[in-house]
This record gives structure tokens, C-alpha cells and sequence, in this order.
């Protein structure tokens, strides 16, 4: 989708229109053409701004990006599985020396949804849901605005583990 500004910028030709004194209308609508550069990178920041904001909420579900083409910015968006990881890279470094061990009950269904996506990522079920917990984890902690190398889950814890 192309970000247009042309309505942004025509949007003020009934304010001009009120300006009586026909070379002052002139200046003003030369001012403001001059300015489209300036408005279209404000538009770009507010559409790029939305952007982050859709991609950092979805999960990894919704790919979205401005990039600039032959006519401009152009939004784009791309639906993904919601099962499969945004990358392959943990969002967290991990000390393999402690092994936890979790029981997790998911209803069977979606056991077996994470298994085939699993497989189709070529790993195990295990690092495949490690590696999930580990990136929505990681976006948790990036929107707190805690960007360190370990998660803080308390006065002097650390999370630690293994991704395979």
C-alpha cells in the first residue's frame, strides 16, 4: 500500500481558498507543495512508528514494514503462522549447566499443532517450544525496556537454561 500524502496536502485548499488576495493564495500553496518532502517524512515516521508498534504486539503474527520504492513509501504486511517462531535466534543467552524440568498440560490439539511445527522447523518439540517462550519472553522484556542479556525475575535470580 503506497502512503499518499497528496491528501494531506490538498486537505488544505479550502483553507486557501478563503485567502482573498490572489497572490498571497499563490504563496501559500507554493509554501505548502514546497513542504510535501517534509510531510511526506513525517507521514513515513508515523506510519514506520505504527509499524513497530503492530509488529512488537502481534507476536510474530503479523509482519509489517515500510519500505521505499520507485513511487514512494509503501506499506507492507505479511500475515504469518501464528506457531511459527519470527526467527530461529533465542532471545536469550543461556547457561546449559541448569536444566529445568517442566510439566506443561496443553490440550492435545494444540500439542500436536506445535509438533508439526516443530518438525517443519526441523527441531525438536522441546527446542521449539523453548525457543518460543524464550522470544515472547524476550518481547516482554524488550517492551519493558529491560534490553539486558539475562532476564531479571527477581533480586539477584537470573533465568537460565538450554535451547536446542
Amino acid at each position: 500500500m503506497r502512503i499518499e500524502i497528496a491528501p494531506i496536502i490538498e486537505a488544505f485548499d479550502d483553507a486557501l481558498a478563503l485567502v482573498e488576495d490572489v497572490e498571497q493564495r499563490a504563496r501559500l500553496q507554493r509554501i505548502l507543495r514546497a513542504a510535501a518532502p517534509a510531510v511526506e517524512s513525517a507521514a513515513t515516521g508515523i506510519v514506520r512508528a505504527a509499524v513497530a508498534e503492530v509488529n512488537e504486539v502481534s507476536g510474530g503474527t503479523i509482519h509489517a514494514e515500510v519500505v521505499h520504492g520507485a513511487d514512494g513509501p509503501e506499506l507492507r504486511v505479511e500475515a504469518r503462522s501464528p506457531m511459527e517462531p519470527a526467527s530461529t535466534a533465542p532471545d536469550f543467552e543461556f547457561d546449559a549447566s541448569e536444566i529445568e524440568r517442566l510439566t506443561l498440560r496443553l490440550p492435545s490439539e494444540l500439542k500436536e499443532i506445535a509438533a508439526i511445527a516443530a518438525e517443519q522447523a526441523g527441531i525438536s518439540l522441546n527446542a521449539w517450544l523453548t525457543r518460543v517462550v524464550s522470544q515472547e519472553a524476550g518481547r516482554r522484556r524488550r517492551r519493558a525496556g529491560r534490553d539486558t542479556g539475562h532476564f531479571d525475575h527477581g533480586v539477584g535470580q537470573t533465568l537460565k537454561g538450554w535451547i536446542g
